[in-house]
């Protein structure tokens, strides 16, 4: 029950956050599973800012477990209400704890949100993809959602902030933009073998970095669309809905 309720605050500062920052255009609603029971990880293909996640949470009418690597859980304040929620820290070294959790959580019925890479994609840096989302997937026997998110460079603004150890983290937000997030056709749990190693495992997250460049040229094509349309005008309001992930 607490973790429902902290779940629910993160949720209310996700939906402030989001609706002064930005209007969120979704897409692919029809590739998100109708039955709720069902074992799911989502899987954000293109990090590309630090506050992601957060807008997933702000769509969200149900629960969800997000991975986050562990500079998050030195945010000021918001770091208790993430471990509350049930959020799980990826720790640089122990990243088994993290994947044992999550497949912990998937077993519970709860689903669980992840990046395909690392907090470096957000400040513009090439990241290679991780498997770890992919090898929970196949642990907890969970279909994949890969998920697409998306905001115009120009309305980027990079930042840091001092952590509760003491360490500068570096962080991208953004503002007055167009926020699109795409669901993507989930990849089955069948793609895996019953024996699956570390080279099926890294073709899977090469596959969904390449859906990531796939999705690109849609969402320049919805910007400049949409940007006709407002005449200039301020992105800001959030999502008028909801969607059950």
């Amino acid at each position: 029950m607490f973790a429902d309720l902290s779940f629910k605050i993160l949720r209310a500062y996700a939906d402030c956050w989001m609706k002064s920052r930005c209007r969120v255009l979704i897409d692919g609603t029809e590739h998100l599973p109708s039955d709720s029971n069902g074992k799911r990880a989502y899987i954000v293909i293109n990090h590309s800012t630090t506050f992601d996640l957060v807008a997933l949470m702000h769509i969200a009418r149900n629960r969800l477990s997000v991975v986050m690597d562990e500079g998050a859980f030195h945010y000021p304040v918001v770091r208790h209400l993430f471990r509350a929620a049930g959020f799980i820290p990826l720790l640089k070294s122990d990243s088994q704890s993290a994947v044992g959790q999550a497949v912990r959580k998937i077993g519970d019925g709860i689903p669980v949100l992840l990046s395909l890479t690392s907090g470096g994609s957000t400040l513009g840096k090439e990241e290679r993809p991780r498997v770890g989302g992919v090898r929970i997937a196949h642990l907890a026997g969970a279909a994949i959602h890969p998920v697409f998110t998306m905001i115009a460079e120009d309305r980027k603004i990079y930042r840091s902030f001092k952590g509760s150890d003491g360490e500068l983290y570096r962080y991208t937000t953004f503002r007055d933009g167009l926020y699109y997030i795409g669901f993507l056709p989930p990849i089955p749990q069948d793609v895996f073998g019953p024996n699956e190693t570390y080279e099926t495992y890294r073709e899977i997250a090469y596959h969904l970095k390449e859906l990531a460049e796939g999705e690109k040229p849609r969402y320049r094509e919805l910007l400049a669309a949409e940007t006709k349309r407002s005449n200039g005008s301020r992105w800001r309001g959030g999502s008028p809905e909801r969607v059950s992930l």
